[in-house]
């Protein structure tokens, strides 16, 4: 009986060890809370991935989304992002500039592309509206939402298209521009808009839309999104994060959201 009773509490003891060594490993899991700006057209993407990460690591990730100028002149003003993922390389260039993002800190992460849409609604009885001037026609005196090209990268690219396709200045009046690729998005999808210009990635979630052409990138000025550490001394935790958005864990949701994986120079 003392036997038994010896084997039982050394079970016992055996146990709340490993109880206890398992709290210990949790509270060394524990990290500092990381903080991500990323441009709109991420929203989705990210949020899987934060969450995916959060579960995985015990480490809280908060998202902030909106136009990539619009995040980068928050961050630049002191708002408390550990990184930036940005839709265009000349605002994280900008942030490196000012001190804000340390040289070396920052890679290529990811391409897109860009699109015509139109509401899922439209006739477009055969219209090939890669063509500029049955674009023209198609919208008469109606309006071609594109994001701000002040502040939202896919505005800028948007434009570009426009000038490469020789019709800028005969669309000009019909352009509407909104504060970020979302909402020129919303705008088509809801009828407000009789064609938008966005990325596959954002039609690709908007069932109200059909993808009507695919623009052709300017090869001087690809569509690029940056990743980028905040501050000239990150935190741990926020490095880990940067590195896990590198990884091929990371990349399979990417690629699953129609994202590409570009060069990392």
């Amino acid at each position: 009986t003392k036997g038994c009773i010896c084997h039982m509490r050394t079970f016992v003891l055996i146990f709340l060890l490993a109880i206890s060594g398992k709290a210990a490993s949790a509270a060394d899991r524990a990290c500092e809370p990381i903080s991500i700006f990323a441009a709109a057209s991420t929203t989705d993407v990210i949020e899987e991935i934060a969450e995916a990460y959060e579960r995985e690591s015990a480490c809280s990730v908060t998202t902030v989304f909106a136009a990539s100028g619009t995040l980068a002149r928050q961050i630049a003003s002191g708002a408390p992002a550990d990184i930036f993922l940005s839709a265009n390389a000349n605002w994280t260039e900008w942030l490196q500039q000012s001190g804000t993002i340390r040289d070396g800190n920052q890679i290529n992460l990811l391409g897109n592309d860009l699109v015509l849409i139109v509401p899922k609604s439209t006739r477009l009885q055969d219209q090939d509206l890669s063509d500029p001037q049955t674009l023209v026609s198609y919208l008469g005196n109606n309006y071609l939402a594109i994001g701000d090209p002040a502040s939202v990268p896919a505005g800028r690219y948007a434009a570009a298209a426009l000038h490469d396709m020789g019709i800028a200045d005969t669309v000009k009046g019909n352009i509407v521009s909104a504060s970020s690729v979302r909402t020129a998005l919303a705008w088509v999808a809801r009828g407000e808009a009789s064609a938008g210009i966005v990325y596959r990635t954002d039609a690709a979630i908007e069932s109200d839309v059909i993808i009507a052409a695919t623009l052709p990138q300017a090869l001087d000025a690809p569509i690029v999104y940056t990743l980028a550490l905040i501050g000239r001394v990150p935190n741990q935790a926020a490095h880990d994060f940067y590195n896990h958005l590198q990884s091929f864990e990371a990349a399979t949701r990417f690629a699953d959201h129609g994202f590409r994986r570009v060069s990392a120079k």
